[in-house]
């Protein structure tokens, strides 16, 4: 690739040692994107150069990196994201999250891509950047306030009320496992917790304005391809769909291949009157208005105002398709009102999601069986479709009150705490509590197995199992010829191969999920985006190059993982109760994972990523991939010889 790129669309490398109140501003982001782009690529890459194996999530000498994807603040649909990595506050390997919203674009508008923070204030301070500007400011009188909160108080104080904050809440401070850090109170990097690494560090919030533009290489055919992908995206049949009904347009799809967490994974499947109780439709009566992020035309945002019943009076930016799987289906309370609520609290407290509903699935299962008694649990009922009781749970868990401050640690740890069989409850991946349903569709499951950040369907999970369209156009776009069945085995390790590159990309880009071709093939694929980086950048590249920086990406948080937390091939399985216990009804009633055709997709997959049999990439293939040093640091560590 003949190379050139204009520092401010890379951006600049922000360095913070919140010890010793040092910053410093670095170009090395721009010496290095050819190989990683921005966003995620880089900042997995500062991590395992930065952070060695014996330090833990929550060290000081632990990093907390921000990044920008590459084409962020660029007229690019969708290209909004921020990467948000550190180390696994569950499990010690790969963390990873990431967020909408305007706060990336703003960072580059800033003039930086990356943001390294490092060792720990002995105050809470917030970061404050203003067009190349860096302030480190005394956080004291918000220690403690919820990031609706804290956002507010900051944009005054800063006198900027279009700044773009990103802050933890009590969760963070507390650190709770599955704090989140949540940008402008209403979009959450959820994964990993980020936020109680951010609160580890007494690291309250960053706040940045920007007025600076993002050059570009050849702005002319630049502007002529960003035209043509705002139209493709615009027109499609899949962005009105998700325009229409918001992410969770796909309920009714995804809950006829039984892929909703029914009563913490007993089932798969929700009954078709509580499914109507929170579909789209169901949720249009709360609706004021919708939105996007920056230079998005998907509009997949809505605001909501709830005027009757116990949850009169609430209103705000909330509901995901996550928000439905977690509160209406995992723990079965389907209704509209109370997922409004409970997605609000979470963000408020700054917890993800997906680790509050999960770890308290795990204890109504856990009550419901007998493991767990109201003497273990504040006095409190923990039943299926107890709402009063979840907004109860999410309040302690984020403050750490009684029965809370063992929710706190997540089901895995909470369930050897508590024992008396519960650990058969705790759906977990690489000790992070699960979001999704996997039985029926085999491709999701295997790439939920492999995320390198423990579950998650956003590493590596094909959708287009539960879509129709012709496998021409399928093999053209992803390189396998789908199938409408989505129990069949056969191309699937093929197919999230494919997705663990391209979500890669999209990370490192900046473009979001929803407006690529993981969603459907009318959208940006990996043709589009490689035209889009070469005439932003003047490197031209071809898909092929593109999907090979994704594998690298992939490949080095791979070899993460083996060195910090001793990962290998056994924790790519899926907990047995998706092995053992078939789905009870629906239309795949009795469908579940075989464990030889798994096996084999796992065998599958790791060929052609050219690992071996315990998942552990070649020296090959690592120097194929201009990682010598990776695989030195893998033989040194006696993990390849």
């Amino acid at each position: 690739m003949n190379a050139w790129a204009p520092i401010k669309l890379v951006g600049k490398t922000l360095r913070v040692d919140l010890t010793n109140e040092k910053i410093e501003i670095t170009d090395e982001g721009a010496r290095i994107y050819e190989n990683f782009l921005g966003g995620k690529g880089l900042n997995q890459y500062f991590l395992y150069k930065e952070v060695k194996p014996n330090v833990t999530s929550l060290d000081p000498d632990g990093a907390l990196i921000f990044g920008a994807g590459l084409l962020t603040g660029t007229p690019i649909p969708g290209a909004t994201r921020t990467n948000i990595d550190t180390k696994n506050v569950f499990n010690g390997g790969v963390g990873s999250a990431n967020v909408g919203g305007n706060f990336a674009p703003e960072l580059k508008f800033a003039g930086f891509g990356n943001i390294v923070i490092k060792g720990r204030s002995e105050k809470p301070v917030f970061l404050w950047i203003k067009d190349g500007q860096i302030e480190i400011r005394d956080a004291r009188k918000i220690w403690g306030k919820t990031t609706s909160e804290t956002t507010k108080w900051i944009r005054k104080h800063v006198h900027r009320e279009e700044a773009q904050v990103a802050s933890i809440g009590p969760a963070g401070e507390n650190l709770v496992r599955g704090a989140s850090i949540m940008v402008n109170a209403t979009r959450a990097a959820a994964k990993c917790g980020v936020g109680a690494v951010a609160g580890s560090k007494n690291l309250k919030a960053i706040a940045v304005k920007g007025s600076q533009a993002v050059e570009i290489a050849d702005p002319e055919g630049f502007m002529k391809l960003a035209k043509k992908a705002w139209r493709k995206i615009r027109f499609s049949r899949t962005a009105k769909t998700i325009r229409k009904g918001r992410t969770f347009s796909t309920l009714e799809t995804k809950n006829a291949i039984c892929n909703m967490p029914q009563r913490n994974f007993q089932d798969g499947y929700m009954d078709p009157p509580k499914v109507e109780k929170v579909n789209s439709e169901a949720f249009a009566k709360y609706e004021l208005s919708k939105f996007a992020c920056f230079s998005c035309p998907v509009w997949c945002r809505a605001y909501y105002e709830v005027e009757e019943g116990p949850y009169a009076g609430i209103e705000g930016e909330a509901v995901e398709m996550n928000s439905i799987a977690d509160f209406a289906s995992k723990l079965d309370i389907p209704y509209a009102p109370a997922i409004i609520e409970a997605h609000l609290m979470c963000n408020d407290y700054g917890i993800d999601i997906d680790a509050a509903a999960g770890v308290i699935a795990w204890a109504y299962e856990a009550y419901e069986r007998g493991a767990i008694g109201k003497e273990n649990s504040d006095g409190l009922e923990l039943k299926w479709g107890n709402h009063e009781v979840l907004m109860e749970l999410i309040k302690k868990m984020a403050i750490r009150d009684g029965f809370g401050n063992l929710l706190a640690e997540g089901s895995q740890r909470a369930s050897r705490k508590v024992g008396k069989g519960s650990e058969e409850y705790a759906i977990t991946m690489k000790k992070q509590d699960l979001y999704e349903e996997v039985r029926v569709p085999k491709g999701w499951g295997l790439g939920v197995a492999l995320s390198t950040r423990g579950g998650g369907h956003c590493s590596g999970s094909p959708l287009v199992e539960r879509e129709k369209f012709p496998s021409d156009v399928a093999e053209k776009i992803y390189g396998v010829r789908t199938t409408t069945d989505p129990t069949t085995y056969e191309g699937k390790a093929k197919l999230v191969l494919f997705h663990e590159r391209f979500h890669n990309v999209l990370h490192s880009t900046g473009i979001c999920l929803c407006t690529s071709a993981w969603v459907y093939p009318d959208l940006l694929n990996q043709t589009d985006i490689a035209e889009l980086l070469s005439v932003a950048t003047g490197m031209q590249i071809t898909p092929e190059e593109l999907l090979k920086i994704g594998e690298r990406i992939h490949n080095i948080e791979r070899a993460f993982n083996a060195l910090h937390a001793g990962f290998n091939r056994n924790d790519d399985y899926l907990p047995r109760r998706f092995f053992e216990q078939p789905i009870k009804s629906g239309p795949y009633k009795g469908e579940r994972l075989d464990k030889k055709k798994f096996d084999e997709m796992l065998d599958e997959n790791y060929r052609m990523h050219g690992w071996n049999e315990s998942g552990i990439p070649n020296r090959d293939t690592l120097k194929d991939l201009g990682l010598e040093y990776v695989a030195k640091d893998l033989e040194r560590a006696g993990i390849i010889t």
